[in-house]
């Protein structure tokens, strides 16, 4: 059927002797329409594939996937729209960008294109030169879209692999401490990120227990962490007993040899296991909870001695004290946990966790519950919380525990990175 008489064409493009030879289908029942389109783009240096219906335009991307086609409309047995809607409902054929070119010139049939998933629209009787003007510039654009896509999955493959280095960082077992039971776990909102906990072996049996958080996401918080971490474990042991001291070497540091714009907040404590006395330093980090089993007391919030790491040169942090006592629980953080959220600006927020807390407790009666019943209640509120929603924020979580019982009653693992 012939939509229309064509005319000749006024111009063409300059042929270019680089050219990618892309191949592209034309699907047209007039043979003359044909025959021009045909000729026109292989003295471009294309490869052409002509077919004069929609049933072997079918076939013909079957047998093989064109860079582009350029489809007519009013054709039998199967029309141009009936042929994109095919092609577009096909999982291998539906990126391939589709120019319809036709007589038909009401703004309902090219809306109706459109809305098959056509990229383009070309009236009859056509130009040459915008023919292939149109042609390049969608070509041109299909290139960029696959260089996009070899992009993302290049920087996702680079960021899966930053996540591994980050997760060796994280201790792969928790401490096993007579008379104390622990429980950590870490869950990343994305491939890598920068919230990490550890526990640094010190000299008289004491333990250092870090929880921290480095601001930004991604590689570059990544790499951020692996640094802060490995200079708090490094000068944790030059000042085994001076929390406030290491926060203030690990800030020198990081200032010394970094230009980066982030900074990182910071959890110190450093427990004696025989006395249950905690000294700490909280660098601009949120706050760790004590919870006593003296019904009498608050909850004890460890707030900040000092600003996060990284910011200012001259700054220095100060030393606070806690004592555990049998069955009392510490629990350290992220603000994953409190800056969760399904609809901004209603956050899971400080008082919630420590309601989850608090239910737990009751919940176990006059015997303590392991740290990962406690853990696990947190998670699952948070979950609760924010529905479906995705994870806002990385998680890192601690929970600490002084028992009655002097062995090392804690199970001595962690949750691996995305539990």
């Amino acid at each position: 059927m012939i939509d229309h008489p064509v005319s000749t064409p006024q111009a063409t493009a300059v042929p270019g002797p680089n050219r990618p030879k892309a191949s592209v289908l034309i699907v047209d029942d007039t043979p003359a329409n044909l025959r021009l389109l045909s000729q026109m783009l292989a003295e471009q240096g294309y490869h052409v594939r002509p077919v004069p219906d929609g049933l072997l335009a079918l076939t013909a991307v079957q047998a093989e996937l064109p860079d582009l086609i350029l489809l007519d409309i009013r054709m039998p047995k199967m029309d141009g729209y009936q042929v994109c809607e095919h092609l577009k409902a096909d999982a291998l054929a539906r990126d391939i960008p589709i120019i319809f070119i036709s007589a038909l010139d009401a703004t309902e049939d090219k809306v109706r294109a459109f809305q098959a998933g056509g990229v383009d629209y070309v009236t009859k009787p056509f130009q040459a030169a915008e023919v292939l003007a149109r042609l390049e510039t969608h070509l041109a654009l299909q290139r960029l879209q696959k260089q996009l896509m070899e992009a993302n999955e290049r920087m996702t493959q680079e960021l899966s692999l930053a996540g591994e280095v980050q997760a060796s960082f994280l201790p792969r077992q928790v401490p096993e401490i007579p008379g104390w039971q622990l429980s950590a776990m870490f869950k990343p909102a994305r491939e890598a990120s920068g919230d990490f906990y550890d526990f640094v072996s010190l000299p008289d049996a004491r333990l250092g227990i870090v929880m921290a958080d480095v601001s930004g996401k991604g590689a570059g918080a990544a790499l951020y962490m692996a640094l802060s971490c490995t200079l708090v474990r490094t000068l944790a042991q030059q000042f085994p007993s001076q929390p406030e001291l290491v926060l203030n070497a690990v800030n020198r540091r990081i200032l010394a040899d970094t230009s980066a714009h982030e900074f990182v907040t910071v959890f110190y404590g450093i427990l004696d296991p025989m006395t249950g006395r905690l000294v700490y330093a909280n660098g601009g980090h949120c706050p760790a909870l004590h919870f006593s089993t003296d019904e009498t007391k608050d909850v004890h919030r460890l707030i900040r001695t000092g600003p996060a790491l990284g910011i200012f040169k001259d700054k220095t942090w100060e030393q606070g004290t806690l004592q555990l006592d049998v069955d009392d629980v510490l629990v350290l953080y992220t603000d994953g946990i409190t800056e969760a959220y399904a609809e901004l600006p209603r956050l899971f927020g400080e008082e919630r966790l420590v309601q989850s807390v608090q239910a737990t407790l009751r919940a176990a009666g006059p015997q303590q519950p392991p740290p990962e019943e406690i853990q696990d209640g947190i998670l699952l509120d948070v979950e609760r919380f924010v529905g479906g929603a995705p994870q806002s924020d990385d998680i890192a979580l601690t929970i600490l525990v002084r028992c009655q019982d002097k062995r090392p009653t804690n199970r001595g693992t962690s949750r691996p990175s995305g539990a």
